[in-house]
């Protein structure tokens, strides 16, 4: 039996049908790309949010000497610094401080220097990498303060301040991605109300023989809504491997592995997104279907 006499319709008839799969791929490909940049940008912000929360950066300036230089704060002695440690330990709320070394600060400059070669007695400042209790709020104007009484070259990085930014950004993606997904998804059911009510009027003629044989709306708006499956079906594979040639190609170029959780996720929603959207598509058709039955407004 062929497929085409599992229907009263002739719909293949139709040439503007044919490019339903295509439109309706395009339009299923585009929410899956705006739902795969929301995981995208989660991760990335829980990746940064993990790195910078509950972490502070002290730094303290090295000065070079002269005429209006303080020679107190020209070079801290090693008991200075121990000093600057132990109040940073003391303050509430802290967990550890690690003092960066001269090669650790290096290998953090290096992408930035570009080979140039920095002189043995370059001035490196003074970085305290601090650990703190993320439930804990720390003083920091208190503990600038009490530094300030042993150097005054002295200056706090907040990195939750860093990620407060990046937070709203993500926000802000987080947003137009879903009113993207939205705007697709309006689109996908306005396109389907045009394309079925003019499919009803191409095939009135067997509407009102199948409705004078007895055939009832709902049987109708069953047919209809079995092809656009089939449409439906048709878009997401397509939609599924252009889908992966992409997850393919952002693997390679950013190393992840095929069986890294954040690939999972991208491939659920290659899974998930075409397959929602395609029985949004089939209620909508067969919605559409009853209402111009109901209403014979369907004519034109």
């Amino acid at each position: 039996m062929s497929r085409a006499s599992q229907y009263d319709f002739d719909f293949d008839s139709d040439t503007s049908n044919r490019l339903l799969p295509f439109i309706m791929s395009f339009l299923f490909f585009t929410a899956c790309m705006a739902i795969i940049s929301c995981i995208f940008t989660y991760d990335l912000t829980r990746r940064w949010s993990n790195s910078l929360n509950g972490k502070l950066s002290i730094e303290i300036q090295a000065v070079t000497t002269g005429d209006n230089t303080n020679s107190s704060d020209a070079c801290l002695t090693a008991n200075q610094i121990d000093e600057i440690i132990k109040i940073v330990q003391d303050t509430p709320g802290v967990k550890s401080v690690k003092r960066l070394q001269d090669e650790d600060m290096l290998k953090i400059l290096e992408p930035w220097l570009n080979g140039t070669a920095i002189p043995d007695d370059f001035p490196f400042p003074i970085i305290l990498d601090v650990q703190t209790n993320e439930k804990c709020k720390i003083d920091l104007l208190g503990l600038t303060e009490k530094i300030s009484r042993v150097t005054s070259n002295v200056r706090i990085h907040d990195h939750a301040n860093w990620y407060a930014a990046l937070e709203r950004v993500s926000n802000g993606l987080f947003l137009f991605a879903f009113l993207l997904t939205g705007f697709v998804l309006f689109t996908v059911c306005a396109v389907v109300i045009f394309i079925t009510r003019k499919n009803l009027m191409v095939h009135k003629n067997v509407i009102k023989i199948l409705q004078m044989v007895g055939a009832r709306n709902n049987y109708i708006a069953a047919q209809f809504k079995n092809y656009y499956f089939s449409i439906g079906c048709k878009a997401s594979i397509i939609t599924f491997v252009l889908g992966l040639l992409i997850i393919f190609m952002v693997n390679v170029v950013s190393g992840t592995s095929w069986y890294s959780m954040l690939c999972l996720a991208y491939i659920c929603a290659l899974l998930l997104v075409p397959f929602a959207m395609t029985f949004i598509v089939m209620f909508t058709t067969r919605r559409a279907v009853l209402f111009f039955l109901d209403n014979d407004n369907w004519v034109g």
